[in-house]
């Protein structure tokens, strides 16, 4: 990988952590997710207007992959605030939500024809091994099959699990669409479309008093969110235009790190010890990504 891409993806990650860190305080989840988001769609509305000026309106198979990349989202972002909702940790659903790398090396090869090395491979698992021992209480043969047990017992962690299949989903879709269509226009394309299908269910599900008072409470956090939330997810689409999808996505994980150590020195959550270790796993695989060609 080039330094340009390493850069942009650490950034990114680092920048996605902290926009989780946020939303694990609000109160209720779904209402602050959709306002932040609302909130990017406009900062980001005038560069927007700009590139269209300058491009041209994008071709209908770029709008129609932005429309699928949206609707995607939007059911990510629903099982996002659930897992959040129902008590998960941060330090632990957080990597469960970014263990894709190994579901997306395989779409990568059998559907995009991504040529990826051996030591790309090798860190792609070795990232999806931390993120996996993340999830453990305890260091044990016993405690192994937990992680599984849990996505079928305990709601954080199936949710969790629902979202990592939504970014799996996505990145896949946003490889594809900033092919046809320049990164800042595709990603306010999928936003809005996102949009479009997220505020008729808060309308119908949260009540005004509800809405109001998570802008009242949180605005400073939703505005900070809002610009998190474009410049961490355009620093990637930037680094898709030029770098494997399982790399990108691979490297990505290193936000696993990030979540750690805010869910373990900041949200004082459980199970500090094991989640480092897993975590320096994590940083290892995505050191061994970066040095794959």
């Amino acid at each position: 990988m080039t330094p340009l891409a390493i850069a942009l993806i650490i950034s990114s990650a680092a920048i996605h952590a902290m926009r989780e860190l946020l939303t694990k305080k609000a109160a209720d989840k779904q209402v602050f997710i959709w306002w932040y988001k609302s909130f990017s769609l406009l900062f980001f509305l005038p560069p927007f207007i700009y590139f269209i000026h300058k491009g041209g309106i994008p071709t209908s198979t770029g709008i129609l992959i932005g429309a699928i990349s949206g609707f995607i989202h939007f059911i990510y972002w629903l099982f996002l605030s659930k897992s959040y909702e129902y008590g998960g940790d941060l330090s632990r659903v957080y990597p469960i939500m970014r263990s894709s790398p190994a579901l997306v090396l395989l779409i990568s090869i059998l559907f995009l024809k991504e040529d990826v090395s051996v030591l790309g491979v090798i860190g792609i698992l070795t990232v999806t091994v931390g993120v996996y021992l993340v999830n453990l209480k305890k260091i044990s043969l016993n405690e192994l099959i937990t992680p599984i047990k849990a996505v079928f017992t305990e709601k954080p962690t199936r949710f969790a699990f629902l979202t990592l299949l939504g970014v799996v989903a996505y990145s896949t879709a946003d490889k594809i669409g900033v092919s046809h269509v320049h990164p800042l226009i595709f990603l306010w394309i999928f936003t809005l479309f996102s949009l479009l299908f997220f505020t008729p269910y808060i309308l119908k599900t949260k009540k005004i008093a509800t809405i109001t008072s998570e802008w009242k409470n949180n605005k400073r956090s939703i505005m900070i969110n809002g610009l998190f939330s474009v410049v961490s997810y355009y620093l990637i689409l930037v680094a898709l235009t030029f770098t494997n999808l399982s790399y990108v996505d691979g490297l990505r994980q290193i936000s696993v790190v990030f979540a750690v150590l805010f869910g373990g020195y900041i949200l004082k959550e459980k199970h500090k010890f094991i989640r480092l270790i897993s975590a320096v796993i994590i940083f290892i695989g995505a050191l061994l990504i970066s040095m794959a060609s």
